[in-house]
């Protein structure tokens, strides 16, 4: 698409001018001078354009754009005017900024004689930067990348620092005590003395029954 709208630029370009260059002759005649090899023109400015006119009748000024070696005709800076060898130009604010690759051409009317000039660059500060020059227009909108980090589900307990947590425990829990409290372990049975002594076994034996017996409850 960019290829074909040069084109269309170009073929415009030379439309506009009433003699189209004869390219099958090499370039002879009216000798520019200014602008120069690498000079700078800034735009919106009245710059004069000076050449030797070497010919007779009109001429056509014709603005070219691209490497020396492949430039295309991009306007027509002045048509069918008279051979004086000067010229005030006011470059348009729409030319792109660059140190080099603009050029002129003079094209003699009615015999299509023409003539380059060598490359100059044009000065733009307010110019909008092209598809093809890498710069990004101001302001830069910048798209930060977030990574998204699943919550676990897991159960957390959080106790006060001044305490130390008391684990749940895993076995079965008995009745009549509400789940994740600790029921309180059975304490043994005290040694019995004298009498008791002698029935140690026995009395033991009811004594831990009882037990069992109170916790059921």
């Amino acid at each position: 698409m960019k290829f074909i709208a040069t084109v269309a630029v170009a073929f415009a370009a030379l439309a506009a001018a009433s003699t189209k260059p004869d390219y099958s002759q090499l370039p002879t005649g009216n000798p520019i001078a200014l602008p120069g090899l690498n000079d700078i023109v800034p735009v919106g400015q009245a710059y004069t354009i000076k050449w030797q006119p070497t010919t007779d009748g009109e001429v056509s000024l014709i603005l070219l754009r691209g490497p020396s070696n492949n430039v295309k005709p991009i306007g027509t800076i002045a048509d069918s005017i008279a051979n004086t060898g000067s010229y005030e130009w006011t470059p348009s604010t729409d030319l792109e900024d660059d140190v080099t690759h603009y050029g002129l051409m003079i094209v003699v009317e009615g015999t299509g004689q023409y003539q380059y000039s060598t490359q100059f660059g044009i000065k733009n500060d307010h110019a909008s930067p092209s598809a093809t020059d890498g710069t990004v227009p101001y302001p830069v909108t910048t798209t930060s990348t977030r990574t998204l980090v699943p919550i676990s589900t897991g159960t957390i307990t959080i106790c006060p620092p001044t305490k130390t947590p008391t684990p749940t425990p895993s076995g079965p829990v008995p009745s009549g005590y509400p789940t994740g409290i600790p029921s309180p372990s059975p304490s043994p049975p005290p040694f019995q003395e004298g009498a008791a002594g002698r029935n140690g076994v026995a009395i033991g034996g009811i004594v831990f029954v009882a037990a069992l017996a109170i916790f059921a409850f």
